[in-house]
Parts: C-alpha cells; sequence; structure tokens
C-alpha cells in the first residue's frame, strides 16, 4: 500500500510538471551573481525549487530525529544510572537497618564519590552522622553537598536540623535566610524563622513572618498563633510603657476580641490596663464578660483578687452565692467558694460546704487539703492531721492547670505554654469536682458582673 502511494504522488507530480512545462514555454533566467545567470523553463526552476526544499527538510529531520534519539539514549542511560544509585542507596540503609552504621557511613561515602551529583546520598550521610551525633561530620557532608550541588532547599534545611541539634541559633537563622533567598515563599523555612522570633521575644519580626503565613495557612492554630503575637507585642509595650499610649492598647486589646471572642489573655490584659488607669469597675466588667464568653475560672479568681483588693469582699461572695443559687450541683463552684470562704476566714461556711462536697463523695485532693486547712483554723490538729493523710500526695495548688494541646501541668494559669509555643490553652486539670453545665447555669453568662 505504502508503495501505491509513492507511485501516486509522483505522477501527480509529473502531470503538474506537465502542465507548468506546457503553459509556461517560455524561459526564465536565474542569476546566481556577478551577472551570470542561468536559462532554463520555468517548470524546471520550480520543480528544481520544489526538490531542493524536499532536500533540505529531510536533512534537519534527519538531525532532529538524531537529536531525539542521543537525548533519549542520555535519558534511558540516566534512568539505568538512577536506578542503580537508589538501589545502592537501599543497600545503605539496610545496613544502617542492620545496626552496621559504620559500614552504611562507608557505603554512603564511596557512593559520594562515585555520583557527585546525588543528593540523597548527601542527604543519607547526613543522617547517619546525625544519628550518631558527629555533628561536625554532618556538617562537612552538607557543605560538601553545597559545593558540589549549589544552594538546595533539602540539604539547607538538614543544616538547619544539625544547628538546631547543636543551639547554633546564629547558624539557623543564617541558614533560614538562605533558603528564603532560594524560596522567598518557603512556609516551613517562615515557621521555624518566626519560632525563632518568638524565643527571642521578637515579636514585631515574629508579627511580620505570622502576617505572611496567614495568607496561605488557614487554621484555627495559626489565627491563635497570630492574635497571640499581637497580644504579647501589646503586652512587652504596656510592661514598658513604651510607644502606645494605655489608650491605643486597649483599643488594640478590643480589636483582638473582636476578632475571637474565646482568647482568654487579651481578657486579663485589658483588664490590666483599666486597673492601671484606676477604671477598676470597667476591669471588673472585662473580667465577667470574659467569663461570660468563656466559661473560664480564671476569671473568677481575678475578680477575687480584685474586689478583695478593694475591699468589698461581699461583691464576689454575691456572685458566688448567685450562681450557686442557679445551680446548686456545680461541684467545682461549690470548691472554689468554700476555698474563698477560708480566704476570707469565714470558717463555719467553708466547712458546711465541703462536708457537703465530702458527703457527695467526690474525690479531689485539693479538696482534702482545703478541709485540713478548716480544721487548722478550728485548733483541730489531729483532724487537720488525717485530711493532709487523704491529700497525700499534696499538690503545691488548690487548682491544678494544664495545657490542653500538650498536656503539660501548670501551677497557675498562663497566657503562654512554653512547652509546645501556644496561647490561649491553659485550662483546669478536670478531676472529680468537674461536670457539664446546663443551659441554667450559661445564663448567668449574659449578666453584667461589673456591678454586683
Amino acid at each position: 500500500m505504502k508503495y501505491k502511494i509513492v507511485a501516486l504522488f509522483f505522477c501527480i507530480f509529473v502531470i503538474l510538471y506537465l502542465c507548468l512545462l506546457g503553459l509556461n514555454s517560455e524561459d526564465a533566467k536565474f542569476y546566481v551573481g556577478d551577472g551570470r545567470y542561468y536559462t532554463t523553463s520555468v517548470a524546471n526552476l520550480v520543480t528544481i525549487s520544489f526538490v531542493l526544499g524536499l532536500l533540505i527538510s529531510i536533512i534537519f529531520g534527519f538531525f532532529s530525529d538524531a537529536g531525539r534519539a542521543i537525548s533519549s539514549w542520555r535519558a534511558g542511560k540516566q534512568a539505568r544510572r538512577r536506578e542503580e544509585f537508589k538501589e545502592a542507596l537501599e543497600r545503605a540503609k539496610s545496613y544502617e537497618l542492620k545496626g552496621e552504621r559504620e559500614k552504611a557511613i562507608d557505603y554512603t561515602n564511596k557512593l559520594i564519590r562515585s555520583a557527585p551529583d546525588l543528593e540523597d546520598a548527601y542527604l543519607l550521610a547526613a543522617d547517619l552522622h546525625l544519628g550518631a551525633k558527629e555533628y561536625d561530620k554532618a556538617r562537612e557532608i552538607l557543605r560538601l553537598a553545597e559545593a558540589n550541588l549549589g544552594k538546595r532547599e533539602s540539604v539547607l534545611f538538614k543544616m538547619v536540623r544539625v544547628d538546631l541539634a547543636t543551639k547554633d541559633v546564629t547558624r539557623v537563622q543564617k541558614n533560614l535566610k538562605d533558603i528564603l533567598s532560594v524560596n522567598e515563599s518557603n512556609l516551613r523555612a517562615m515557621g521555624i524563622m518566626r519560632d525563632l522570633h518568638v524565643c527571642n521575644k521578637e515579636w514585631e519580626q515574629a508579627l511580620e513572618l505570622e502576617k505572611k503565613l496567614r495568607k496561605h495557612i488557614k487554621t484555627e492554630d495559626e489565627t491563635r498563633r497570630y492574635l497571640g503575637i499581637r497580644y504579647e507585642k501589646l503586652k512587652e509595650s504596656l510592661e514598658r510603657q513604651e510607644g502606645k499610649g494605655f489608650e491605643a492598647v486597649g483599643k488594640e486589646l478590643r480589636d483582638i476580641l473582636d476578632e475571637d471572642k474565646g482568647f482568654i489573655p487579651a481578657y486579663i490584659l485589658l483588664a490590666e490596663v483599666y486597673k492601671k488607669t484606676g477604671k477598676l469597675n470597667d476591669a471588673a466588667r472585662v473580667y465577667g464578660r470574659g467569663y461570660s464568653k468563656t466559661g473560664h475560672i480564671i476569671f473568677l479568681l481575678k475578680m477575687e483578687d480584685l474586689y478583695i483588693a478593694r475591699g468589698e469582699p461581699g461583691v464576689i461572695l454575691k456572685i458566688y452565692r448567685k450562681i450557686l443559687d442557679t445551680a446548686p450541683g456545680n461541684r467545682f463552684i461549690m470548691f472554689l467558694y468554700a476555698k474563698l470562704c477560708l480566704r476570707l476566714e469565714m470558717i463555719d461556711e467553708a466547712m458546711d460546704m465541703l462536708n457537703t462536697l465530702l458527703a457527695s463523695e467526690s474525690e479531689f485532693s485539693g479538696l482534702h487539703r482545703a478541709m485540713a486547712e478548716a480544721y487548722i483554723h478550728r485548733g483541730e490538729l489531729e483532724s487537720a492531721v488525717e485530711e493532709f493523710r487523704k491529700a497525700f500526695p499534696i499538690e503545691r495548688v488548690y487548682v491544678p492547670f494544664f495545657c490542653s494541646k500538650c498536656q503539660s501541668i501548670k501551677e497557675d494559669w498562663q497566657d503562654f505554654c512554653e512547652s509546645c509555643f501556644t496561647w490561649n490553652t491553659i485550662t483546669v486539670k478536670q478531676e472529680g469536682l468537674f461536670q457539664e453545665e446546663g443551659p441554667d447555669f450559661r445564663v448567668l453568662y449574659e449578666q453584667d458582673w461589673g456591678e454586683q
């Protein structure tokens, strides 16, 4: 069939040539320079031009096909080479899994010498040295990788890991800057750099990076981190009393609360702003609003300190009694009320509440400790010793706090967990006194707690 098509095209070509020759019988001059020319028919001139064009296209096609064939051969060779090196890397990893680390390192070093452009070999060698805490050797391997491969993100990140292990913050920052110079939108590098700024309490730089990260990461944790860094910046300004005045700090804190009404540290700091400016009623309202929005007991404890410092303990007692009137079965509020009575040396009322809790079979070491303290106030030392024995081991605080994210135990409420670098995660550790709040109890959250 192929030959029939070729024959058909040849016949058509001959017919076209004869038609051109018949229609254009006159000769044409083809000049080649210096006044010289060749005389031939128009049909011959068109045919020669066509044949020359065909030959040129065939020659170019040949070189193009040859180039593709060479490229394909090289690609195949490189693919085979990669497969061989991949097998060699797997062999090195198998030595590591067998516990033959030295043999794995020797094998990897040989692989690097035979294939200096193989990135994975450098990374594996660095990991082997890192596992053995041979940090200088790991750095040496990674510097060799940089010399042979240039600045690559994977190699630079491995260097960051080595520097973090040796706590060389200066080198970590330098390598992170190199990564960002290679890829300015590298979120992982920006995140580590931001965390370093947080560790160093460089809030301005941390906030700048966090704003860039938030454009790409839309998670609850990232929002909390953004609000936390803003909060820390305001807190530092308030502590130093530099730059922004109290009014401006208060406005920004209210902006934070508009974004997240459950961000407890902002309520606490806003109340501190009001206290510093002598607006104690406003501070009380902020604590009440924070309690109404979050239900966190830190606000009740802060109100205790505020009203007792003002010489108005009756106000906080009234608040607790109103809560207990609405939710008489809330054992934790009962315990906080009993503890407040002890603080105010209202021993009889404290003991009545504590005995009620003990009768309800509540189990809480702080409960026995509070009862022991009540007995001491009454001078009943034997009973106090017995309660201390039940409270053993005695915790340093009545109310245990912990981080809801990393579960680390805290002696007191904190705005920031240094164990997992998070804000607004410290809550009360739930033990025997806790229960779910009913809708009747939540009604109390909507009232004005500033004026009782």
